[in-house]
């Protein structure tokens, strides 16, 4: 099962208890209020560490197309003045 599958699917689920969840009893409501939260947080987890790493490859790419030329300024081998 794909994970934007998995997310919907728990978030229909979760949608449809919490529709009624003031007719759940409390143990139930804190249940599913802790796996809502759970979730959730996975999900911005898988996000956001996504996002780290599209940050760590721009950066290192930026740095990889700026070297030369810092190099060639710091060493004093010609580049542009």
């Amino acid at each position: 099962m794909e994970f934007g599958t998995l997310v919907q699917t728990l978030t229909d689920w979760v949608v449809s208890i919490g529709s009624g969840v003031n007719d759940l009893p409390g143990t139930v409501a804190f249940g599913l209020g802790l796996f809502t939260w759970f979730a959730v947080e996975q999900v911005l987890q898988r996000v956001f560490n996504g996002l780290k790493w599209a940050i760590l490859i721009g950066v290192v790419v930026a740095l990889g197309l700026s070297l030369p030329y810092l190099f060639s300024t710091v060493f004093g081998s010609g580049g542009p003045s």
